[in-house]
Parts: C-alpha cells; structure tokens; sequence
C-alpha cells in the first residue's frame, strides 16, 4: 500500500485501486506512471492489486489471489474513511472471466461508500464480454461497473465500453510515457551487407502476434532476404514456449531468430537502439494501446502493427509505419519487405515516429489530461 501525502489538502483526493510493476504489462506501468507524477489539483492515494505476481499467472486460481481480495477491500476501507475520500479509480478486466469476477467482487464490497468512480479502461473490451454471460451473472456485473461517473479510454478505436456501461462521462485519452531516449547516443547503424533486424516485445501468449511475425520471417527468408528477429518478454506457458522454438527450428531460423528474455534498464535501451524496424501484429483481446509501440517511436523506429483496436491511433499507415490485418502473415511479410527494400524509409518513418512521440505521447501530456479528466467530475 503506497500512501502519497501532500501538504496541499485542498487538492481533490482520489483512492486508486491498481496494479503497478511488477509484473511489467502495461497496466501496470501506466498506472504506475500516473501514481509517481505530481498532479495539480489532485492528490492520490493507493491500495496495490497484485492478483498476479508473474505474466503467466494471469488467469489462474490460487488461494492467494482469494485472499488478496479482502487484503484489498480492507485498504480500500481504512484509507477511504481515514483521508475521507470521495472518489475512486479502477481498470476494470475483460478477460479472463475469473478477473472480471474479481472485479465484480471487489466493486460489489467497496464502490457504494464513494461518491463517485471513475474507470479507466486499460484493458479494452468488457462491452464485449458481459453481454456472453448468463443473465444471473450479467445483471450482477451491470450492477457492479454500471453507469461509472467518468470513463477513460485511449483510442477511439476501441470497443465503447464506457458507453455500453452508460458511463456519464467518456473521455479518451491517448497514453503516454517519459521520454528517455539517449539523444547523446547515435542509434545503431546496420552495415549494408548486414541483416535487418525485427524487433519484438511483449507478453508471449501468442495472441500477441509472434508466431505470425515468425511465419512472416519465414516468407522474407524464403524470397531471399535474411532479417533477424529479436524477441523480447515471457511466455506465459512453457508448452507455447516450446511449441514456438520448435517452429522456429521447423523454419531453419534457429540463427535468425534471438530471444532477449525478460528486458529493462540498458538491456532494454539497447535493443531498442539496434532495432531497425519495430513490429507488433496484436490481436490480443485485452488490447487498447500499446505502450510499447510508444517506447519504439521514442526510439526512432517505423512500426509494422495490426488494425486491431487502439493500435490504429498509434500507428499511421504510411507516415510512421504500416498497418496490416490481424493474422496474416503474407500482408505482414510485404510491408516489412516494402521497408527493408528502402532503407531511406526505415530512416524517414523513424525519423516520423520519434516527432510523432514527442507531439502526442509524452508522459507530461497525459498526465494533463488526466488532470483535466478527473477535475471534471467535480464540475
């Protein structure tokens, strides 16, 4: 449980319920973005959700995460009635079913002693998923996350969650993160008669797209172009681990094809900095942004990505990189060639995606909008 205390109390407080790192998911790390910066006019304070303390426990029952629940309701009580604060924020989940009844459970015991709650929707697509319930748990759902006062999302192109739930206020949001590009540092030049290299980082579930980028790999050897693929996170079960290596020996890529593992700090820095094209075909369900699309344009690297969900705010196709259908390695493998045919292009969509960055993402302005976002309800 972290506390943030400031002298100003005439600032508005709001209890934030939310997982920060570790694990490292996005959620996670936004959230933890938006605890650790000083707002204006609002003062936060924290009870900590950690229902999964690695990636690959998402989804999976344990008599921890029973217990954590109740761990959360009683923080949520004493902080709320110690700082008598009168609003709430919480991401609800869309999937698993197991974490939307988690949700379910928690709002039930905690959102009637607020004023007001406000829902961020980091994970897209609830709208999508209650509807699929039986009609007992769908009414218990609605009366949990129904009518919010304030819902945030970060895409116009993401399921209207906030509309669906009958939210008062929706708002979108485009996220954002500091800038830390080492702009002391020249990025990695790859030499001509070098192999160009694919960068990939994400959770590795294989909704994520990596098994469709490693098929689309195989097309580019197999017309003769010999990329590097560069892959970065955790498998969230070994079988797919093993599964994934195994098409990759099936290929012949076993010395094209690198795994990173879990990536931070200078690791991470650097391999962003040897990347030459970063490439992220999601289909994910949770999907609504993609923060790391916004780490690769800090780095100067054009995107190859799906047209699939908030994906389509970050990337515009032809200007910063390309989009593609979900699951389709060969429009996949035709876009990558389009750019590793031209090296000019690599540089002039780097060049794009990084003043892109700089215009629209940095952690500064969604910190301001989430201010703005959250003084509202007050109005």
């Amino acid at each position: 449980m972290i506390l943030k205390e400031n002298a100003n109390f005439s600032k508005k407080k709001i209890l934030v319920i939310g997982q920060t790192p570790p694990p490292y998911g996005g959620q996670a790390v936004m959230i933890d973005y938006m605890l650790n910066c000083n707002f204006e006019h609002i003062e936060l304070f924290h009870v900590r959700m950690c229902f999964s303390r690695e990636m690959n426990e998402r989804g999976k029952i344990s008599f921890y995460k029973f217990t954590h629940i109740f761990s959360i309701i009683k923080q949520t009580y004493f902080l709320k009635f110690k700082h008598k604060i009168k609003v709430l924020y919480y991401p609800p989940s869309n999937s698993p079913k197991i974490s939307i009844i988690k949700d379910i459970v928690l709002l039930l015991f905690t959102r009637f002693i607020f004023k007001k709650v406000i829902f961020h929707f980091h994970a897209a697509g609830i709208s999508e998923e209650i509807p699929k319930m039986n009609p007992i748990l769908k009414a218990i759902a609605l009366l949990a996350l129904g009518k919010p006062d304030l819902a945030i999302t970060s895409s116009e192109f993401n399921p209207q969650d906030g509309k669906y739930l009958k939210a008062s206020k929706t708002t979108i949001i485009p996220l954002g993160i500091p800038d830390v590009y080492p702009a002391s540092e020249a990025r990695s030049q790859t030499a001509t008669d070098a192999p160009i290299k694919l960068l990939f980082v994400a959770v590795l579930n294989s909704t994520k797209g990596e098994g469709v980028l490693l098929d689309a790999v195989y097309k580019l050897h197999q017309t003769g172009y010999k990329v590097e693929l560069h892959i970065a996170g955790k498998f969230e079960a070994e079988e797919y681990r093993n599964l994934f290596f195994q098409n990759v020996k099936q290929y012949g890529l076993d010395n094209y094809v690198k795994y990173l593992g879990v990536i931070k700090g200078k690791e991470k820095e650097q391999a962003f900095l040897e990347a030459d094209i970063f490439c992220f075909p999601s289909f994910f369900i949770s999907e609504s942004f993609g923060v790391v699309l916004l780490e690769a344009m800090e780095y100067k690297l054009p995107l190859v990505a799906t047209k699939w969900r908030g994906i389509q705010s970050v990337v515009e196709d032809g200007r910063n990189g390309y989009l593609v259908d979900i699951k389709n390695a060969d429009q996949l493998a035709e876009k990558l060639l389009t750019l590793i045919r031209d090296p000019s292009l690599i540089e002039t969509m780097g060049n794009n995606s990084r003043d892109m960055f700089i215009e629209k993402y940095t952690v500064e302005k969604y910190i301001n909008n989430l201010n703005t976002a959250f003084l509202s309800i007050y109005n």
